[in-house]
C-alpha cells in the first residue's frame, strides 16, 4: 500500500472514530419496557421486605415471593433478544471466583452444621449473578446501565415517598418496601455519579442537571455518612479521568470550596449531620467496633476462621449494654466470619482483579466505571452486602461483566 493510500486509510478511520456516537448512559431517560421491568423485579428481589429480620432457614410467603419475581427477572433476561454482549466474546469477569467464594462458605456452613440456609443464600446469589449475566448479553452497556439507574430512582423514589414519616426520627427510611436509609442512599448514588459523569464528559442535559441536587437531598435526608464520604471520592475519580473538565463545572467546584468550608466551620449542618447528636459515637465508629472485636474472637476451630460459618450468619453475639447481638455492618469482617480467612482472600483477589480489568478498559465508560466501583467499596468497609444478593451486588456484577478490554471491542 502507497503511503498516499495508508495516509487516506488512516484519515477514514479517524473519522469513523470521530462519527461513532458516545455510550449515552442516563437514569432519566425512557427505557424500554421489557429491561426496566426485568431491573425492576431484580432489585425488588434483592431488598429487604421486613425490617431486621434476616433470612436464617425456613419458607415462608415472602421467602417464596422474592424467589418467584427473582427467576421472573431471569427468565426475561434470557428470552430477550441478544443486542449486548455475544458469547463468543463474552468475558468471564468476577464469575470464577465468586463461584470459588460461594463454594468456601458453604463447605464451611456444612462443617458448622449450617448448610441448608446458607446454600439457599447462596442459590439467591447464583440467581441475580445468572441474570446479570443475560442482562449484559441481552442490552448493550449503555442502554443496561441507564435501565438499571432509572430502576433504581424510581424504587428508592417510591420507597421515600411511603417512608417520609421517619424523618420524624431524623433519617429517612423506606416505607414500601422498609428499605434502610443507607440502602437508599446507594439507590440515588448510583443514578447520580452517571449524571455527574454526563456532566464531565458534556453530554448533560438541563434534566441531567436540575436533577442533580434532588438527588443530593435525598442522599443527606438518608444521613449516610459512609454514603456521602464514598460519593465525594467517586466523583473526584470521575474529575480527575475526564479528559477536559467543563468550564461551568470547575467554577462551581471552585466556588464549592469557600462554601463548603463555610458550612463546616461557621455552621452546625456538616457537624450535626456528621455527628447525628453524638461526637463520642464517632470518633469510635459508634458500634461497629464492638461487633468487629467480636467477629474476630468468634471463630472457635481452625475450619471455621479458615473456611467461615456460611452466608446465614449476619449477627453475632456481643457484650454491650443493651445489647446481646449485633450485625455486621462490613463485608469484609462479615467475609471473614461468613468464609473465613480462604473466602476473604479470594474476595479480595476478586475486587484486585476487576479494578484492574478497569484500568484495561477503553473510557469514557472507564471513568464511569472505576468510580461506581470505587463507590461500593468504599461502602463495603462500613456497611455489608457487596457481593450478595443485594442492589450493590446487582451494580458490582453488571459493572465487572459489562467490563471489555480495547483488544474484544475491536474484534468484528
Amino acid at each position: 500500500m502507497s503511503p498516499t493510500a495508508a495516509a487516506a486509510t488512516t484519515d477514514v478511520g479517524a473519522a469513523t472514530a470521530r462519527r461513532t456516537p458516545p455510550p449515552v448512559v442516563s437514569p432519566l431517560s425512557r427505557p424500554a419496557l421489557r429491561p426496566l421491568l426485568t431491573c425492576l423485579l431484580l432489585l425488588v428481589s434483592a431488598v429487604a421486605w421486613r425490617k431486621g429480620s434476616y433470612f436464617s432457614g425456613g419458607v415462608d410467603v415472602v421467602v417464596l415471593a422474592k424467589a418467584a419475581l427473582g427467576v421472573t427477572a431471569l427468565a426475561l433476561a434470557a428470552t430477550a433478544p441478544a443486542r449486548g454482549v455475544p458469547w463468543r466474546r463474552f468475558p468471564v469477569g468476577p464469575l470464577p471466583l465468586l463461584t470459588v467464594y460461594l463454594g468456601v462458605t458453604t463447605v464451611g456452613a456444612a462443617l458448622h452444621d449450617s448448610a441448608l440456609p446458607t446454600v439457599v443464600l447462596a442459590a439467591r446469589v447464583v440467581l441475580i449473578a445468572t441474570t446479570a449475566v443475560f442482562l449484559v448479553h441481552a442490552f448493550p452497556v449503555a442502554e443496561l446501565l441507564s435501565t438499571l439507574t432509572a430502576a433504581m430512582l424510581l424504587l428508592a423514589g417510591f420507597a421515600s415517598v411511603t417512608g417520609v414519616g421517619s424523618l420524624a426520627s431524623g433519617r429517612l427510611y423506606g416505607g414500601l418496601p422498609p428499605l434502610n436509609a443507607n440502602e437508599i442512599s446507594l439507590l440515588v448514588s448510583v443514578p447520580l455519579l452517571c449524571l455527574v459523569w454526563r456532566c464531565v464528559h458534556h453530554w448533560a442535559t438541563w434534566q441531567d442537571v436540575a436533577a442533580i441536587l434532588p438527588c443530593l437531598g435525598v442522599i443527606w435526608l438518608t444521613g449516610a455518612r459512609t454514603g456521602v464520604i464514598a460519593l465525594l471520592l467517586s466523583v473526584v475519580v470521575l474529575v480527575l479521568m475526564a479528559p477536559r473538565v467543563p468550564v461551568g463545572l470547575m467554577c462551581g467546584g471552585l466556588l464549592a470550596v469557600p462554601a463548603g468550608l463555610y458550612l463546616v466551620f461557621l455552621t452546625p449542618v456538616v457537624s450535626a449531620f456528621a455527628t447525628r447528636g453524638d461526637s463520642a459515637g464517632v470518633l469510635t465508629l459508634n458500634s461497629r467496633t464492638v461487633a468487629w472485636h467480636a467477629a474476630l474472637h468468634y471463630a472457635d476451630t481452625p475450619p471455621e476462621r479458615l473456611l467461615g460459618v456460611g452466608l446465614s450468619v449476619k449477627e453475632i453475639p456481643v457484650s454491650a449494654m443493651y445489647r446481646t447481638e449485633q450485625i455486621l455492618d462490613s463485608t469484609w469482617v462479615s467475609a471473614y466470619v461468613q468464609a473465613g480467612v480462604v473466602g476473604t482472600a479470594v474476595l479480595a483477589l476478586l475486587v484486585l482483579v476487576t479494578f484492574a480489568r478497569v484500568a484495561a478498559s477503553r473510557p469514557p465508560m472507564r471513568s464511569l466505571s472505576a468510580a461506581l466501583l470505587l463507590l461500593l467499596v468504599s461502602r463495603s468497609f462500613l456497611e455489608s452486602g457487596v457481593l450478595d444478593a443485594t442492589p450493590s451486588g446487582i451494580t458490582f456484577l453488571v459493572v465487572a461483566l459489562a467490563l471489555r478490554p480495547p483488544s474484544l471491542e475491536e474484534q468484528p
